[in-house]
């Protein structure tokens, strides 16, 4: 597992590109009929789901804190 240290602009510019990318996958996916990419697009969705909740936790961490 790798950890990185990240100031909170940072990741506050993470999330903004996480949410950007979200969101083209949300239409690229929709738009697509090749099942085999479509899945490949869910799955990828489904990690970047992953990154913006840890992303969240670390934003709350450091309120917190």
């Amino acid at each position: 597992m790798i950890q990185l240290n990240l100031s909170t602009d940072e990741i506050q510019l993470l999330n903004n590109l996480v949410d950007s990318c979200m969101e083209d996958l949300r239409v690229e996916i929709h738009a697509t009929d090749n099942m085999g990419y479509k899945e490949m697009l869910r799955e990828r969705k489904g990690i970047l789901m992953k990154l913006e909740a840890v992303l969240k936790e670390s934003q709350s961490v450091e309120l917190a804190v």
